[in-house]
């Protein structure tokens, strides 16, 4: 079996091509503590079965492994299968309350930081509707003064026509009269 000091003391060739050592590096490390948790577990783990093995509570026919030694035994406090099995029991309900309170306060969480959202996108939404409402109302007030200014614009144009169109009036009257003038002149030569 490998242990963790395997893994933690491995060594590669170094290569011109291949993986980032670095990557592999980090890779192992955390796999180095993985391991070295479960293979402390198991380890308690099978002191436990052989302090169970060995109180003679329990009758096993199939023989119980040899815990690998890599670090001293403690024993473990003789307890009776039952006094086993109520601990347990007490283990698991206090960790199953332990993890109900910890779901509990996740979805506190996550409900408090839902409402934060939440409350953040309808500010945000305010804000930029009201900005909406002032740029519209500005590009309304834009569009009234530009409509005054072509009623405006169009009204001088049209008095400059008209007053145009008069003077051309007044200059064909002037015209026709001085070329009735020099038509009499041109038949009455000077008397």
């Amino acid at each position: 079996m490998i242990r963790p000091s395997d893994i933690e003391d491995k060594e590669f060739k170094k290569v011109a091509v291949g993986y980032s050592p670095e990557e592999v590096d980090r890779f192992l490390d955390e796999i180095y503590v993985d391991y070295e948790q479960l293979f402390r577990e198991n380890r308690e783990l099978k002191m436990k079965l052989n302090n169970l093995a060995n109180s003679g509570a329990t009758q096993m026919t199939a023989p119980v492994p040899k815990v690998q030694q890599t670090a001293p035994q403690i024993p473990a406090p003789q307890m009776s299968p039952q006094q086993t099995s109520q601990s347990i029991e007490k283990a698991l309900a206090k960790t199953l309350t332990l993890a109900e309170r910890v779901a509990e306060e996740t979805k506190e969480n996550a409900r408090a930081a839902a409402a934060q959202i939440t409350e953040s996108a309808v500010a945000k939404a305010e804000e930029i509707i009201g900005s909406a409402r002032t740029r519209a109302f500005e590009l309304e007030q834009d569009i009234h003064r530009l409509e005054s200014r072509y009623e405006l614009m169009k009204t001088r144009v049209k008095l400059l026509l008209y007053a145009e169109i008069e003077l051309l009036d007044k200059n064909e009257i002037i015209s026709e009269k001085e070329n009735g003038y020099e038509a009499e002149e041109f038949q009455n030569p000077q008397q």
